[in-house]
């Protein structure tokens, strides 16, 4: 009933009796509504005018109410122009005042009290510790930091010689990982004026490629480089040199006859570099620091024994290819005062008449997909690491009673070392795999038998079995510090044992001595790859664990999480 009369509004509505109780309701919050707004009255004025059939009147004052509406908002948007224009107005004062006070701060900071002498240190520990830090910048900052910049040598000593493709501008401007990039004669010799009086940090990059119609133009750029620091007698002050993908004809078709190195003391060398290498192995009586790779068809022979200030040696046999060879064996007993030795893509054969490599000055030994076959006496060494190598001299095992750092990772499929030593030590034991292969072996190998005793242990894997971590733990009792980074399949089972009863249970009558009852350390770092109910899990019973062994008679002073670059502490 209320429909139709709806669709059949009389002419008069305010006056018709037959609406309804809700249409008059209707209407009366209408009105109301209207009367609120801040357009109410003009509203409530022509209600009438909309809501019935419109008469005469009504139309003509609707066509007055349109022109003095559109006159209103166009008076309206004038003053919202003119509010703009002042609000930016307003903004750009407010810049104004603000790099004004900026300048004055900047004259009274204390950084404008400190002379440039001082200035010249900070910028030199700044770009020491940032090396590809740009000084380019710290020129634009203001006359007294340009001043300083080109005062402090030491931010200039990097120095890169390359030769830049024909017609092509330079792509890496002018640095590039640290380096002042030098592909011109002027370019050089500005950088050496820059860099005058300080340590260089020679690298020579002749590698890059060249159209194949202009071989000799390209050659000839880099003979030029090498000229031109040759007749500045700027490499009488190179302090460290490095090759970087330079071709075996380039590098050998320059001359380095006239180049000695008396300041040398670090040097990354490819044994393509023939040249270069026999006058730094002549003339380079102060090297401490040599990684040479080995370039395919040579072989890694140099004769160590004069170099007395020698300590750091990493030879690597190249990506993809493998370094052997009794020469090489020679050149690491050549150097007498070695200590730390970093062997990468090597492989060692068992020397003539059995014979022992002996390096008794080594406190590091590195190696990284290596294989090591022969006998060793290292007496001093401190610090093993075995990645992806294999030690496999015999079945006695390797001595080395001031061992007090292990670490084995991804050696699963590989022959791992038999170590035997007398310290307590850090063992440290990864995995991308399975890890509980490994943790077998060392355990019946070393742990057991007593050849290793460990204060600190941490593994690191992508999934174990409680079992397999609850094992290694047993076997260590006196155990002081532990870290995991993986994921536990089950982790309650594990953190039961580790305080020796079920974290579940009301009463604790089945109780049981806890593992590592000496714990004392306790870092979980979860795998991004357990996924989020393992998480959680672990993440429950770890915090769980450590608040019940607190309670306990074996309490564990500290426990962290790792939440991604922050320790979380747990107690």
């Amino acid at each position: 009933m209320n429909r139709r009369r709806r669709n059949a509004i009389p002419k008069n509505y305010a006056e018709s009796s037959d609406l309804s109780d809700n249409d008059n309701a209707d209407e009366m919050k209408l009105t109301q509504k209207a009367s609120k707004n801040g357009i109410g009255k003009m509203f409530q004025r022509n209600l009438d005018a909309v809501i019935r059939s419109p008469t005469s009147a009504d139309l003509e004052q609707a066509k007055k109410n349109i022109k003095h509406g559109i006159e209103k908002l166009d008076q309206i948007k004038k003053d919202l122009e003119q509010t703009r224009e002042r609000l930016v107005n307003l903004e750009q004062q407010q810049e104004a005042v603000q790099r004004d006070i900026d300048l004055n701060r900047s004259i009274v900071s204390t950084l404008r009290a400190l002379p440039d002498e001082v200035l010249s240190i900070i910028f030199e520990f700044y770009i020491e510790e940032y090396t590809e830090a740009n000084p380019w910048v710290l020129m634009g900052v203001s006359r007294q930091w340009r001043t300083a910049a080109i005062q402090a040598r030491r931010i200039w000593s990097r120095i890169l010689l390359t030769r830049a493709i024909q017609g092509v501008q330079n792509p890496h401007g002018r640095r590039r990982l640290g380096y002042e990039v030098c592909h011109t004669v002027p370019l050089l010799r500005k950088a050496l004026d820059r860099a005058a009086g300080a340590p260089l940090h020679i690298a020579f990059d002749f590698g890059a490629p060249v159209p194949l119609d202009v071989p000799t133009d390209a050659d000839t750029i880099s003979r030029q480089l090498v000229k031109t620091l040759e007749d500045s007698k700027a490499y009488l002050g190179i302090y460290e040199l490095e090759t970087k993908n330079t071709s075996i004809k380039c590098i050998n078709r320059i001359e380095f006859d006239g180049f000695d190195f008396p300041a040398l003391e670090m040097a990354r060398l490819t044994t393509s570099s023939k040249g270069l290498n026999e006058r730094i192995k002549k003339t380079s009586s102060r090297l401490r620091w040599l990684h040479l790779e080995k370039s395919p068809g040579d072989t890694l022979d140099w004769n160590l024994s004069g170099m007395t200030h020698l300590i750091y040696l990493w030879l690597s046999g190249g990506y993809g290819s493998i370094a052997s060879g009794l020469e090489m064996t020679n050149m690491i007993r050549s150097a007498h005062c070695l200590r730390e030795l970093k062997l990468w893509h090597i492989q060692m054969a068992p020397l003539p008449g059995d014979v022992s490599l002996s390096i008794p000055s080594l406190l590091t030994l590195e190696l990284y997909n290596t294989d090591i076959e022969c006998k060793l006496d290292l007496p001093s060494l401190q610090t093993l690491i075995v990645d992806f190598s294999a030690i496999s001299n015999s079945e006695s095992p390797l001595v080395l009673p001031f061992l007090t750092s292990l670490t084995i990772k991804n050696c699963e499929r590989r022959g791992l070392p038999h170590i035997r030593a007398t310290r307590s030590l850090i063992l440290d034991i990864s995995s991308f795999s399975n890890l509980a292969p490994t943790l077998v072996k060392i355990m019946d190998c070393m742990i057991l038998p007593g050849h290793l005793s460990v204060h600190a242990l941490r593994l690191a894997t992508r999934s174990i079995r409680p079992e397999s971590l609850s094992d290694i733990l047993f076997n260590i009792p006196h155990l002081e510090e532990f870290e995991f980074q993986g994921s536990i399949a089950s982790p309650k089972t594990f953190f039961d044992d580790l305080v020796g009863h079920s974290l579940t249970a009301k009463t604790n009558s089945s109780k049981r001595d806890p593992i590592c009852t000496s714990l004392k350390k306790f870092r979980l770092s979860i795998s991004p790859s357990a996924g989020s109910a393992n998480e959680k899990a672990m993440m429950k019973w770890f915090e769980t664990a450590m608040k019940a062994r607190q309670k306990g008679r074996h309490p564990i002073k500290e426990a962290f999480y790792q939440d991604g670059e922050v320790w979380v502490p747990v107690l």
